[in-house]
């Protein structure tokens, strides 16, 4: 049976199928077709009459269709993105959680207390180092914050602002949206308060993108002419 291994987490839409290997900290966008053959795979669990189902779809010969579903398959194998067994261990719990409504984005202020902007230092501190660390390691961390109660959205929207408030000029590193928003979740926790770490995606083009949020708001997700193409969530922990 084809399922996806652990640590590989997606979400489909019109437009195609984000895949996110947590594995190797990278993306792979598929187009519609594929994304459709990749759904179909993963509510069958066998390519058995895959090829024919798909001539239904479109009408082409299932002479050209039969090949083109087997090299896309060989290749999702072969890049780990499908495994053939009997379990799935791919996440549920967070599969469940992306495919909730998107929680509307949360006010920032133009001021910001003292006390939060030393706490987002201490947190952009503690991130930067943490973001060293491979793609797993960083979620079963954030994940490590679980037992802590939700931030308000009024909250995050201060730690959000506290954050970009406290990026040093001087800093030649990167600092875009996955650190920011794993700064923003570190500096919930400094607080005593949990956020989710949400990383997604879109296409036309394709990009990849960062946030943090709590039922009922969401920070830095709306910063990238998201407007007309919103962000979809692959995964949220």
């Amino acid at each position: 049976m084809l399922t996806t291994p652990e640590g590989v987490h997606h979400a489909s839409c019109c437009e195609g199928t984000a895949i996110l290997d947590t594995r190797s900290d990278r993306w792979v966008m598929l187009d519609p077709d594929a994304s459709r053959i990749w759904q179909t795979l993963l509510a069958r669990g066998t390519t058995d009459g895959l090829a024919h189902e798909i001539v239904t779809w479109c009408g082409a010969d299932e002479a050209t269709v039969a090949p083109a579903v087997a090299s896309t398959v060989e290749h999702l194998v072969a890049r780990g993105l499908l495994t053939d067994t009997a379990l799935s261990q791919s996440a549920p719990a967070l599969e469940d959680l992306a495919q909730q409504p998107a929680p509307p984005a949360v006010a920032v202020p133009e001021q910001v207390p003292l006390r939060f902007r030393l706490v987002a230092l201490v947190a952009l501190a503690l991130a930067l180092v943490v973001l060293r660390l491979p793609l797993r390691t960083r979620i079963r961390l954030v994940r490590a914050t679980s037992h802590l109660p939700y931030a308000s959205p009024k909250t995050l929207g201060m730690l959000h602002a506290a954050v970009l408030s406290v990026r040093p000029p001087w800093w030649r590193g990167r600092l875009a949206c996955m650190e920011t928003s794993l700064t923003v979740v570190v500096a919930a926790a400094l607080v005593g308060r949990r956020a989710r770490w949400v990383l997604g995606a879109r296409f036309l083009p394709h990009a990849a993108h960062a946030w943090a949020e709590v039922p009922g708001g969401a920070s830095g997700r709306d910063g990238q002419d998201a407007a007309d193409r919103p962000w979809m969530a692959v995964l949220i922990t």
